[in-house]
C-alpha cells in the first residue's frame, strides 16, 4: 500500500483570485475558459484555416512565459425518458422506451491560459507536483513567489485572457466564457467532474496509483502520449485531414487532424494538449548551442546520428526564422478509462487504433501517470514535465489542436421530430422548421425529401407526420402508393381511393365563407385565391399553349369570364353553382365579350376554349368530374388526416392535374380556416408531384406558398426521381425555390451527377459534402438510416432511428408489409397488439425477456 495524501494535500490549487487560480507549483496564474466547438462534420477546409489562424493569433498576444492547456472531455451520459412522452401515444412510448439507458458521449472543452516561470522548460522532471510532498502546513508558512501574487502581473494577464476570449469569440465559429467560481467548485463543477471522472458527482471517490495503474473509484485508467516527433509515421501537418470513409473523388471531406481521438472513440477519455510559449530568441539560442553539442561529438561519417540530428536542428531553426514562426513545446496525451477489465482492454485497443489512423505511435505511458493525472488538472499544466514536450513549430501545434464538438442541439424537447446525432446516437428532439424560422434560417416552411431509391424517404415522412400530427398539426397526403395506410389508420384519419369505378368528383365552383369577401358598399367579390384557383384549373382544362402575349391574353379572358359569372349569379341570387352552370354563361356571354374587346382569333378562339370545356359539361365524357361535390369529399374538413391513394389515376395525364389541384383547394380550405391558424397544415405530395409539370401550375404554385408562409402550411413534395427536377424549369420555379427546407437521404446513385443537382437546389459545398457522406460510416452497433436537412445555406445531419412498434407502422417494403398484414389480422385488427407483437418477433433473440 503506498502513501495517503488527503484530496486538501493533493489539490495543487493553492487559491483562486479574480478568476484567477493560483497553483501551489511555482504559484503560477491560470485563468480557465469553456468553449463550444463547431458541430462535428460542419467545418470546411476555409473555417479549419480559420481556426488555425485564430490560435496562432491567440499564441502572439499571450507572447513568452504563456501555457495553453486544452481539455477535452469525453464523458459518458445514459438516457432518461421524457415523462411527458411517456405519457403519449403508443408511438411516443414505445420510443422513450426504446432509448432508455442509451449510453452516448457527451463532450465538454476547454481551454486554460497560465503563466509559467521563465526558465520553466530547463526545470527537472524530479522536481514537477513537489506540492504533493508537503502538507498544508507548508503554504501557510512559505508564501507563493512575489511576481505571481503582484497585483499588476494579475491585471496584466486578465487583460491578455479577456482579448483572447474576445477573439475567440469574434470568429464566428467558437464560442467562450471565462468560469466562475461555481462553474469551478460547485458539486457539479469542473474539479468535481475531473476528480470523479463523471458529468455527475454525488461524492468524489478515491484515486489510487498502486501497482503501475490509476484507479479512481471503480475506474481503471491509461495515459497514452506523444513526446516526441519519431512517434509520427508522416511528414507533413496541413491544418485538416481528409476523412477517408467520406472522401471520393467527387467529395473531398475535411476533417480535423485529432477527429478519431474525440467522439469516435467510443470510451470515455480525456484529450489533453499542451502548448508551452518560450522566449524565442532563448529558445533558438539553446537549439543552436545543442546542434554545435552534436556536431561536436560526430565522427564525420554520413550515417553519424549526432550529425544527423545536428542537421534537424539547423534545419528545424531555419524553417523557424526563414518563415517567421513561432517555436514553441508541445505535449498531447490521452487518458481513457474504463470500469471493468473486458471493457478495459477494448479502450486501450481503440484509442491505440485511433493514434494510428492518426498516423501516430502513441505511447503507453505507466511511468508519468501521476505527473500526467496532476497535470490533467485544470491550473496546474505545469504539472508536466519538460521532457515530455517536443519542439515544434506553432503553426503545427495548433494545427493538431482539436475542434469537433457535440451537437448543439441535443434538446430534451417534448415537441420536436426524434431524431439520434450521427456519431454517438445520442436522442434529440430535432425542430425541423419552428427554431430556423425563429432563427431566420428559413422563411417558409415548404418541404422537398429527396432520395435514391430504398433511401428511406417514405419511412422518414412517417416519422415526421406522426411527430406532427401527435402536436396539433393536420394533414392531406397525396400518393400513388400504400405508404401511409397505417399512420392513417393509427391516427384515427380516412383514407380515400380512386378507382375507375368509383372515381373523385369535385364541384370547384361552390362556394364557402372563405372564397367571397363584400366591399363596403354589399358588393361582393371572389377572394384572390379562389380567383386563381379557378383559372389555374380552366387553363388545365384548355392546357394553355403559346407564346407569352398568347397566355396573357388567356388569363385576361378566364378571368373575366370566372369574375362575371360570379357576379351575375349574386346578381339574379342564383346560388346553382357548378361547372355546368359556368359552362351555360359561357355560352351567353364569351363571344360577347371577344367580339367587345376585339381579341383576335389565332390569340384566342371561342370556339376551341367551348370546344375543350364541353367534355365536362352535362352528359359530356367527364360531365360528373366538375358538378358534383363528393360525399367522401364533402365531410373532410375536420378530419386530421386525409390520404388520398390515386393509383391509376396517376398516370391519367388528363384527369390527374385536375384532380391534384381539386385535392390542393382542400388544403387550401384548412389553411384559411381560422380555428386552424396556429397548428401547423402539412400538404404532402409523394412522387405524384410528377404529373404537376404544367406551366399553368407554376403562378398556382406561386401563390400557394405566398398563402402558407401567412398561414402556417407547409407544402411538403417527395421523390426519388431527381432527374425530373433537373428536366423541369416548372418544378424547378415552383417548388425547389419554394421549399426553403430540402431534406437529402441516400444519394449514392446520384454521386457521379451530383454538381447538377447542387445547382439546381442551390447548395452550398458542404452542403455537398455532408449529403454525400450520408450513410457511409454508420456504427456497428446502432441500426439507423441517416438524413441531411438543409435550411437555405445551413445543414444538419441526423440519424433516423426508431422502435420495432414505430417500425411496424412505418415499414413500406412490401414483404414486411404482408408479416404486419398477417400480424395485424391475428390481433383482431388492434395496431397497437400488432406493434407489440411485430416489435417481439423482431427484437434480437438476447433482449428477448
Amino acid at each position: 500500500m503506498g502513501k495517503q495524501v488527503t484530496l486538501w494535500d493533493a489539490f495543487p490549487i493553492f487559491g483562486y483570485e479574480r478568476n484567477a487560480l493560483i497553483s501551489k507549483e511555482k504559484g503560477c496564474l491560470t485563468i480557465p475558459l469553456q468553449l463550444i466547438l463547431p458541430e462535428v462534420f460542419t467545418l470546411d477546409a476555409k473555417d479549419y484555416e480559420t481556426l488555425h489562424d485564430l490560435f496562432l493569433n491567440i499564441i502572439n498576444i499571450l507572447g513568452p512565459n504563456r501555457l495553453l492547456h486544452r481539455q477535452d472531455f469525453f464523458f459518458q451520459k445514459n438516457y432518461t425518458p421524457i415523462s411527458e412522452r411517456l405519457q403519449g401515444d403508443m408511438l411516443e412510448r414505445a420510443n422513450e422506451k426504446h432509448f432508455k439507458g442509451r449510453p452516448y458521449l457527451v463532450g465538454t472543452h476547454y481551454l486554460y491560459i497560465s503563466v509559467v516561470p521563465e526558465n520553466y522548460i530547463k526545470y527537472s522532471s524530479k522536481r514537477v507536483n513537489a506540492f504533493l510532498d508537503k502538507t498544508r502546513d507548508f503554504y501557510l508558512t512559505h508564501t507563493i513567489p512575489e511576481e505571481f501574487i503582484h497585483g499588476s502581473i494579475l491585471t496584466n494577464f486578465e487583460a491578455q485572457v479577456q482579448n483572447v476570449n474576445t477573439l475567440v469569440n469574434s470568429s464566428g465559429l467558437i464560442e467562450s466564457k471565462i468560469l466562475n467560481y461555481e462553474d469551478l467548485f460547485s458539486q457539479n463543477g469542473l474539479y468535481a467532474k475531473y476528480f470523479g471522472l463523471k458529468e455527475n458527482n454525488a461524492n468524489l471517490v478515491d484515486v489510487d496509483f498502486d501497482n503501475n495503474n490509476i484507479h479512481v473509484g471503480d475506474k481503471q485508467g491509461t495515459f497514452f502520449t506523444l513526446e516526441n516527433l519519431d512517434q509520427f509515421s508522416k511528414d507533413h501537418i496541413s491544418t485538416y485531414e481528409l476523412y477517408g470513409k467520406f472522401t471520393t473523388r467527387q467529395n473531398l471531406f475535411p476533417i480535423g487532424n485529432l477527429f478519431s481521438l474525440g467522439f469516435k472513440v467510443p470510451h470515455e477519455h480525456i484529450i489533453n494538449q499542451y502548448i508551452y510559449i518560450p522566449n524565442q530568441e532563448k529558445v533558438l539560442l539553446g537549439l543552436r548551442k545543442k546542434a554545435k553539442s552534436f556536431q561536436r561529438f560526430g565522427n564525420g561519417k554520413k550515417d553519424d546520428s549526432n550529425a544527423i540530428y545536428a542537421d534537424q536542428i539547423n534545419d528545424y531553426t531555419k524553417d523557424i526564422l526563414g518563415n517567421h514562426k513561432e517555436s514553441v513545446f508541445y505535449h498531447l496525451n490521452v487518458f481513457g478509462f474504463e470500469e471493468t477489465g473486458s471493457r478495459q482492454r477494448q479502450m486501450e485497443n481503440s484509442i491505440t487504433g485511433a493514434f494510428k489512423k492518426l498516423k501516430i505511435n502513441a505511447k503507453q505511458n505507466t511511468i508519468d501517470r501521476k505527473n500526467l493525472f496532476f497535470a490533467g488538472i485544470a491550473g496546474n499544466a505545469i504539472g508536466i514535465s519538460s521532457d515530455m514536450y517536443l519542439p515544434m513549430p506553432s503553426d503545427m501545434a495548433t494545427a493538431l489542436l482539436y475542434f469537433e464538438g457535440g451537437y448543439k442541439d441535443a434538446t430534451r424537447a417534448v415537441d420536436g421530430l426524434k431524431m439520434v446525432d450521427r456519431i454517438s446516437g445520442q436522442p434529440l428532439s430535432v425542430s425541423i422548421y419552428r427554431e430556423p424560422e425563429k432563427k431566420d434560417w428559413i422563411f417558409n416552411r415548404g418541404m422537398l425529401v429527396v432520395s435514391g431509391s430504398g433511401g428511406g424517404k417514405s419511412y422518414l415522412a412517417n416519422h415526421y407526420f406522426a411527430s406532427e400530427l401527435r402536436q396539433g398539426a393536420e394533414a392531406v397526403i397525396m400518393e400513388d402508393g400504400n405508404s401511409y395506410d397505417r399512420l392513417t389508420e393509427v391516427f384515427g384519419g380516412i383514407t380515400l381511393q380512386h378507382h375507375d369505378e368509383n372515381p373523385f368528383t369535385f364541384n370547384p365552383f361552390i362556394l364557402d365563407k372563405y372564397d367571397s369577401q363584400e366591399s363596403d358598399g354589399k358588393v361582393k367579390t371572389l377572394t384572390e385565391g379562389k380567383l386563381v384557383h379557378l383559372v389555374t384549373l380552366l387553363k388545365l382544362i384548355i392546357g394553355q399553349e403559346g407564346n407569352i402575349s398568347k397566355s396573357q391574353i388567356t388569363n385576361t379572358v378566364i378571368e373575366f369570364l370566372v369574375t362575371d359569372y360570379y357576379k351575375r349569379m349574386w346578381k339574379t341570387g342564383n346560388n346553382n353553382f357548378k361547372f355546368d352552370t359556368f359552362f351555360e354563361y359561357c355560352i351567353s356571354h364569351l363571344e360577347t365579350y371577344i367580339t367587345a374587346k376585339r381579341v383576335p382569333k389565332e390569340k384566342f378562339d371561342p370556339n376551341v376554349f367551348m370546344f375543350l370545356l364541353e367534355k365536362y359539361y352535362a352528359n359530356g365524357s367527364r360531365g360528373n368530374l366538375l358538378n358534383k361535390l363528393d360525399d367522401r369529399i364533402s365531410r373532410l374538413s375536420d378530419e386530421k388526416i386525409i390520404y388520398f391513394k390515386l393509383g391509376k389515376l396517376i398516370d391519367n395525364e388528363l384527369l390527374f392535374p385536375i384532380t391534384a389541384l381539386m385535392i390542393m383547394e382542400i388544403f387550401n380550405k384548412k389553411m384559411h380556416d381560422p380555428a386552424k391558424l396556429s397548428i401547423n397544415k402539412i400538404l404532402a405530395v409523394d412522387e405524384a408531384w410528377k404529373a404537376l409539370d404544367k406551366p399553368e401550375l407554376a403562378h398556382y404554385f406561386n401563390s400557394q406558398s405566398r398563402t402558407a408562409r401567412k398561414m402556417g402550411g407547409q407544402p411538403i413534395f417527395i421523390s426519388q426521381k431527381v432527374d425530373d427536377f433537373m428536366s423541369s424549369k416548372t418544378i424547378k420555379n415552383a417548388i425547389v425555390v419554394n421549399s426553403h427546407i430540402k431534406v437529402f437521404l441516400d444519394m449514392r446513385d446520384f454521386a457521379q451527377s451530383f454538381d447538377k443537382i447542387q445547382s439546381l437546389m442551390g447548395l452550398g459545398e458542404k452542403q455537398k459534402q455532408l449529403i454525400l457522406s450520408l450513410n457511409k460510416d454508420l456504427p456497428n452497433d446502432k441500426k439507423f438510416r441517416e438524413v441531411a436537412f438543409c435550411w437555405m445555406d445551413k445543414v444538419k445531419v441526423y440519424g433516423v432511428e426508431t422502435s420495432l412498434e414505430e417500425k411496424c407502422i412505418y415499414e413500406t417494403n412490401p414483404s414486411e408489409s404482408s408479416k404486419i398484414a398477417q400480424l395485424h389480422h391475428k390481433n383482431h385488427n388492434n395496431w397497437e397488439l400488432t406493434a407489440k407483437a411485430y416489435a417481439f418477433i423482431n427484437v434480437p433473440k438476447n433482449q428477448n425477456k
